[in-house]
């Protein structure tokens, strides 16, 4: 099978595979976030391999994957109660376009709880193209999704998931803010 390492990446970090063919991969996880404001989020990763990758596959891919990724999450909570879902499509080419390298780079656009991040290697060339920046909409996450895009597209790369910092340091503010709400409470 042509995706057996991303298999066993997305295995080891926790995730289910859904659906298995020759050339593409779904896999979902849904995993308590605590350093990142309490949240819950959704990973819906499809991994692809395509002979020539251009925008125009990527966009109509992302069509199609949002409103499956929305139905392959269980929780009863609605989306943006502390729960987001990220759509993550990993695309394994012999041949990446122009306009599909600097789509796959480029800031996502801003849904509500909703996060879609486009990445692709060109096989030959082992050359990698996705969003290494991180935008401020959804900066808690980016390390973490950037992490897994990063295992996926080069299997061979150490390491477990990161800690956001950034998140950790919103939800110890958002604590102490709140332990300092109740306390004044008590005080008057």
């Amino acid at each position: 099978m042509q995706l057996a390492e991303q298999r066993q990446v997305l295995e080891s970090l926790g995730f289910r595979v859904l659906e298995e063919q020759t050339d593409q991969l779904v896999a979902v996880r849904t995993r308590w976030h605590l350093e990142c404001m309490f949240t819950k989020l959704t990973y819906v990763v499809f991994v692809r391999r395509v002979g020539t990758l251009s925008a125009t596959e990527i966009d109509a891919d992302r069509e199609r994957l949002a409103a499956r990724a929305r139905s392959l999450d269980p929780s009863a909570l609605p989306r943006g109660f502390q729960k987001g879902v990220a759509v993550l499509t990993v695309y394994l080419a012999d041949r990446v376009e122009p306009d599909a390298r600097e789509l796959c780079a480029r800031k996502p656009r801003l849904r509500f709880a909703f996060f879609y991040l486009p990445a692709a290697r060109e096989l030959p060339a082992g050359e990698s193209f996705y969003l290494r920046s991180t935008p401020a909409w959804g900066m808690i996450y980016f390390g973490k999704f950037r992490h897994l895009v990063r295992r996926l597209l080069d299997p061979a790369l150490p390491g477990g998931e990161p800690l956001s910092i950034s998140g950790l340091v919103l939800t110890l503010l958002f604590l102490a803010c709140a332990a300092g709400a109740a306390a004044l409470m008590f005080v008057r």
